[in-house]
């Protein structure tokens, strides 16, 4: 019976909150660890295709010679020579690309924390 009143005295006296003008400390430590795989597999195909056709085409024509303005009839022309010249350019371009990339990443991430606070005060 002593030692029943005696461990219900001292569990009071544990259990009871802390006055005022107590002091009081709190340590606390925390350790956490983790550890994460990935595994990332990549298989990617692009086709990509491009035509193309142009027409370039130019033409000059020139008059080589001279012009008379002050004749009765007003122009006349003097021995000339008419010039002429053209060119063109035709075309076509094709392309065709196809682009493949496979693989696998790998990834392994590991996290250590360890943690301590330590509070101390009067209450």
């Amino acid at each position: 019976m002593k030692k029943i009143l005696g461990l219900a005295i001292l569990a009071t006296f544990f259990a009871t909150p802390a006055f005022a003008g107590e002091t009081f400390v709190r340590n606390e430590w925390t350790d956490s660890h983790s550890k994460t795989y990935s595994d990332l597999n990549l298989h990617s195909t692009t086709h990509s295709t491009r035509n193309e056709d142009y027409s370039s085409w130019a033409d000059k024509v020139y008059i080589d010679g001279g012009i008379n303005t002050k004749g009765k009839n007003g122009v006349s022309f003097n021995d000339f020579t008419v010039h002429s010249a053209a060119s063109e350019l035709e075309g076509s371009f094709h392309e065709s690309i196809l682009s493949k990339i496979e693989g696998t990443i790998k990834t392994i991430t590991e996290t250590d924390t360890t943690a301590h606070e330590t509070s101390a005060g009067v209450r």
